[in-house]
C-alpha cells in the first residue's frame, strides 16, 4: 500500500463531509425511533471528529490527532456491539443515567454553581425512573469487538497503539518542541499521513455500519460511494469524485437516497 499525498486526503475529506451531509438530512425527513437517533448522531459525530483531526494535523498537533483517531475507533466498536446484540435502548436508559449522576454530582457540591440546563417533564420522569432502576448496561471491550468483527487488527495497531497518545508518556511534546520553538533538530519525526489515511478509513467503516443498521433502505449508489473512497486510499483512483455529484445531484433533485423506515 502507497500513502496518498496530503492533497488528496483533503479532497477525500470534503467529499465525506458532503456525504455526511447527505444523509444527516436524509434522516431528518425519516421519523426516528431511538435506534435510528444513536445512528443519525454517530454519523455527525464522526464527521465533526474527522475535521478536528485535520484540523490537528494542519497545526502539526498530531498526538491529539491520534487521541481522536482512537475515540473513531471506539465509536465504530461501540456501533457494531450495539447492533450486533439490539442494545439500543439499553444504551440509551444508560447514558441518561450516567449523565444524571455526573449532573447530581456537581449539583450536590456546594463550591460549585451548577449551570445545567433545567430538564422539562418528560426527562424528568425518566431520570426519576432511572435513578430507582440502575442499568446493567456495560461498554464493550474494544478488543472483544474488533475480534467478533474479524479485524482484530483495528484493536492491535489502531485502538491499543493510538492508546499511547491518550496518556502521557515519557517523550510526549518532543515534535511539539520544535514545531513551537523553530529550533533545528537532527531527529526525523515521521510525516504522520499515516493519521488522515486510518481516520478516513475508520470514518467509511462507521458509515458503511450506520448505512447497514438503521432502519430505511439506502440505494445503491451510496455504497458505490463508500468502496470508491477505499479503492482511492489505496491506489489513489478517484472515481468516488463522480460518484459524490451523482449523489448530489439526486438530492438536489429531492430524489429520495433511502426508503421510508420499515
Amino acid at each position: 500500500m502507497q500513502y496518498r499525498k496530503y492533497d488528496e486526503y483533503k479532497l477525500m475529506h470534503e467529499s465525506i463531509n458532503g456525504f455526511c451531509g447527505i444523509i444527516l438530512l436524509s434522516f431528518a425527513k425519516e421519523e426516528c425511533e431511538i435506534k435510528d437517533i444513536i445512528l443519525r448522531n454517530s454519523i455527525a459525530k464522526a464527521s465533526m471528529s474527522l475535521k478536528g483531526i485535520f484540523a490537528q494535523w494542519d497545526i502539526k498537533n498530531y498526538q491529539d490527532g491520534w487521541a481522536m483517531y482512537r475515540n473513531l475507533l471506539d465509536r465504530l466498536f461501540h456501533i457494531e456491539h450495539i447492533a450486533q446484540n439490539n442494545q439500543f435502548q439499553e444504551f440509551d436508559d444508560w447514558s441518561i443515567y450516567q449523565q444524571a449522576i455526573k449532573q447530581n454530582l456537581v449539583k450536590s457540591d456546594t463550591r460549585f454553581q451548577n449551570s445545567s440546563p433545567p430538564l422539562n417533564a418528560k426527562m424528568k420522569a425518566r431520570v426519576k425512573e432511572l435513578l430507582k432502576n440502575k442499568p446493567t448496561w456495560k461498554r464493550p471491550k474494544a478488543e472483544d469487538v474488533a475480534k467478533s468483527m474479524e479485524m482484530d487488527f483495528l484493536y492491535k495497531y489502531g485502538f491499543d497503539m493510538a492508546t499511547m497518545h491518550t496518556h502521557p508518556m515519557s517523550n510526549d511534546g518532543a515534535q511539539d518542541f520544535h514545531s513551537i520553538t523553530g529550533i533545528p533538530t537532527n531527529e526525523e519525526f515521521p510525516d504522520q499521513i499515516t493519521l488522515l489515511h486510518d481516520s478516513i478509513l475508520v470514518v467509511t467503516l462507521i458509515i458503511q455500519n450506520v448505512l447497514n443498521y438503521s432502519s430505511p433502505k439506502w440505494r445503491n449508489i451510496m455504497w458505490d460511494f463508500i468502496e470508491q473512497l477505499r479503492f482511492c486510499l489505496n491506489d489513489g483512483n478517484k472515481n468516488y469524485g463522480v460518484t459524490f455529484i451523482k449523489i448530489a445531484n439526486k438530492f438536489g433533485e429531492q430524489s429520495t437516497l433511502c426508503a421510508e423506515n420499515v
